[in-house]
């Protein structure tokens, strides 16, 4: 429901950002009509230092931008650090593949 009603709103890259405004940017894929954020995760997880898993809200608030909230796997608030100037982590563009695959890694295909 949510590529058909806001797929057409978001490009190539994602920004998640959270209540801290720290920033991280993510390779959007599509595939069979669908959205998945694939290349980017890593640096959210190496940031909030996640060992054992997370939950992560997403809230899609405008063109290509998404809020997170963020909880332990015992649901509690995550500890976001606070950084000046903000931290901003971006793609490097020149190693992200130009263009999207016919087939999917099943990493990234869920039931």
């Amino acid at each position: 429901m949510f590529v058909h009603d806001f797929g057409d709103q978001i490009g190539r890259y994602a920004n998640l950002v959270d209540s801290k405004n720290n920033e991280f940017e993510v390779l959007v894929e599509r595939f069979n009509g669908n959205i998945y954020l694939t290349t980017g995760w890593h640096a959210l997880k190496d940031f909030y230092d996640v060992c054992l898993g997370f939950w992560m809200t997403m809230v899609f608030v405008s063109m290509d931008k998404f809020v997170i909230h963020l909880k332990d796997r015992f649901r509690r608030n995550m500890s976001i650090p606070r950084f000046t100037p903000l931290m901003i982590f971006k793609l490097e563009k020149q190693v992200v593949p130009f263009n999207n695959f016919d087939v999917l890694s099943s990493l990234f295909v869920h039931d």
